[in-house]
C-alpha cells in the first residue's frame, strides 16, 4: 500500500510540474543581478551585463560563459534574428554580434537610431519607432532604412512581431496591430487592456506579458483575447525571454527562472 501511495504522489507531482505556469529556478541565485538586457536565440539566453560583458546561458543546465570582450556597456536595445544578435547603443549606433564568439561590427551610419524608443525584428528587417512617432524599417544587411506610413506612434512604449505583423503597446495600455506595408493600424482587444504590463515577449506567435500584479498572461494576437497562466508570482520580473515551450525570466534579485508553457 505504501508503494502504491508513493506512485500516486509521484504521478500527481509530475502532472503538476507539467502544468502551464509552473516554474523552477535555473543556476545559482542572483547570478544575473547585473543584467542590462537579454534575448533568447535557439534555446540559448544571451545577456549583456552592466560591465559590458556578453554572456550566453544554457537553460538546460543554468551554466553560462562570457563571449568576446566587454564592449557592450552602452547597449540600450537587443534583438535576435537569423541566428545573430543585434543591438542599438545609447549613441544610436546599430551593431551586429556573432553569438558564436562575441565579435561585432557596426551596421549603417553611426548614431542613425539615436531617437529609437521601441523596436523588433520581423522577416529579417528591424522595425523601430522614433520619438517623433515615425515607424522605420531597416535592412539589416546594409543598414539602410525607409519610413513606413505616417508618424502616428509617438505613444508607443513596446513593440513585438507575430503572424507577419507588428504589434505596438501604447502608454495607455492599448494594443495595436500594424501593417508593415503602409503603417496602417487597428486596435486589438480591449482599450487599455495592457495598462499594467511591465514586460512581454512573443513565443509561437502568442504574446506573453507580466503585469505589475505579478500575473502572467497569454494573449492571442489574432483576437486580442487573453488568459492568465499560472499563479500571480512574477511581480519581481525584470526581463523575459522565450522559445519553444518555455519562458525564461530574470528577477530583480538576479535569479533566473524557467516557466513551462505546456
Amino acid at each position: 500500500m505504501k508503494t502504491f501511495k508513493t506512485i500516486i504522489v509521484l504521478l500527481f507531482s509530475t502532472a503538476m510540474l507539467a502544468q502551464p505556469g509552473t516554474w523552477k529556478q535555473l543556476g545559482k541565485a542572483g547570478e544575473w543581478a547585473n543584467t542590462l538586457t537579454a534575448v533568447e536565440v535557439d534555446g540559448k539566453i544571451y545577456t549583456i551585463e552592466k560591465s559590458g560583458a556578453f554572456y550566453v546561458t544554457d537553460p538546460a543546465t543554468g551554466t553560462w560563459k562570457q563571449l568576446g570582450n566587454p564592449d557592450y556597456q552602452n547597449t540600450k536595445f537587443i534583438f535576435a534574428a537569423n541566428k545573430m544578435i543585434y543591438t542599438i547603443e545609447t549613441s544610436g549606433t546599430l551593431c551586429v554580434i556573432n553569438p558564436a564568439d562575441g565579435t561585432w561590427k557596426q551596421i549603417g551610419q553611426a548614431g542613425a537610431w539615436a531617437g529609437t524608443v521601441a523596436g523588433t525584428i520581423l522577416n529579417g528587417k528591424l522595425y523601430t519607432i522614433e520619438k517623433s512617432g515615425a515607424l522605420y524599417a531597416t535592412d539589416l544587411s546594409t543598414g539602410t532604412w525607409v519610413q513606413i506610413g505616417k508618424p502616428e506612434f509617438a505613444n508607443t512604449v513596446r513593440m513585438w512581431a507575430a503572424n507577419g505583423k507588428l504589434f505596438t503597446h501604447e502608454a495607455s495600455g492599448t494594443l495595436y496591430e500594424v501593417n508593415i506595408v503602409d503603417g496602417t493600424w487597428k486596435q486589438i482587444g480591449a482599450t487599455e487592456g495592457w495598462a499594467d504590463t511591465m514586460t512581454g515577449v512573443v513565443v509561437n506567435n502568442m504574446l506573453y506579458t507580466i503585469e505589475s500584479s505579478g500575473s502572467l498572461y497569454e494573449t492571442d494576437l489574432t483576437t486580442g483575447k487573453w488568459k492568465q497562466v499560472g499563479k500571480s508570482e512574477y511581480q519581481n520580473t525584470v526581463f523575459m525571454t522565450g522559445t519553444g515551450s518555455k519562458l525564461h525570466t530574470i528577477e530583480n534579485s538576479g535569479s533566473l527562472f524557467e516557466i513551462a508553457l505546456q
